[in-house]
């Protein structure tokens, strides 16, 4: 529901700005930027502030069943959030720079609320879902009191796109795969921490989160949901090698590992191939 408008002043421009942590001071006699105004919309969960009404009603109509699809197509329960998850959403790319500093989407993970910058000249599950599925993970963690893996968070991020994204991002790595030139084994895998992440090179982060969607595909399509759900409740508490004998039936990572590397071989060349169906790409709860 529409709230209220407000013109873009100065004092707001550097509010917003700074949100975004950037230091560069905007340039309000900019023709773009001078006379433009905020249209802001409030839902159950969501504070969206939009340049494009039109953009903005579209976005809060659709808001909250995104939100849900986000966490309910993994098996997980849909929560109420904690706290405000405010929304910027611009036109297009030049004003995202002018206005933030940005040259992308992003989002901010933060004490007294999270942030979402976005751009709003693509369908919301492209430029939205992926940040959405940041907060949605994090006020999982926070209401049930459990701490999810970095490979699962990374590879539900990658896989909650449009399927055609998620196809063309693994086709891009079918080059990786042919060769086994894979940057992460599935022990790194399942023991790599946010540090360890924020430490790779920006090539080693995309392998990473590629390698991290086929981890997340191989567990919740070859295994089911049911099992993918109480590996990770038991993940933070339990070695990773009793859980892939418990849960799974492997005596090992290792003897995981062989698996892993031959799922990622052959899902590759399928989608090099156009083998691989759009329904295998989609994560859809069981229930």
């Amino acid at each position: 529901m529409l709230k209220s408008i407000f013109v873009l002043l100065m004092a707001t421009q550097n509010c917003l700005l700074q949100d975004a942590g950037s230091n560069q001071p905007i340039e309000v006699a900019d023709p773009q930027i001078k006379n433009l105004e905020w249209n802001r919309y409030v839902s159950k969960n969501f504070v969206i502030l939009s340049i494009n009404n039109e953009k903005g009603k579209e976005l809060t109509e659709s808001l909250e069943t995104l939100k849900t699809s986000a966490l309910t197509r993994w098996g997980f329960p849909d929560v109420k959030f904690s706290k405000e998850c405010r929304v910027f959403v611009v036109p297009d790319y030049d004003l995202l720079k002018k206005l933030f500093n940005l040259n992308v989407g992003k989002v901010q993970l933060r004490k007294e609320l999270n942030v979402i910058w976005c751009v709003g000249d693509e369908m919301p599950n492209k430029s939205i879902l992926p940040y959405l599925t940041q907060v949605c993970l994090s006020e999982y963690e926070n209401t049930e009191s459990v701490l999810l893996p970095l490979w699962f968070k990374r590879g539900c991020i990658t896989l909650n796109n449009s399927v055609a994204d998620v196809r063309e991002n693994l086709k891009s790595f079918n080059d990786v795969a042919r060769k086994e030139q894979f940057a992460h084994s599935a022990d790194q895998m399942f023991t790599f921490t946010d540090d360890d992440f924020n430490k790779q090179t920006t090539e080693n982060k995309k392998l990473f989160d590629q390698q991290a969607a086929c981890l997340c595909l191989l567990l919740r399509k070859e295994f089911g949901e049911v099992k993918l759900q109480g590996f990770l409740r038991m993940s933070s508490r339990n070695k990773v090698d009793d859980l892939l004998q418990l849960i799974y039936g492997f005596k090992s990572a290792s003897q995981f590992d062989r698996s892993y590397v031959r799922f990622m071989k052959d899902l590759c060349a399928d989608l090099a191939d156009n083998q691989t169906p759009d329904s295998y790409l989609e994560i859809k709860s069981s229930k």
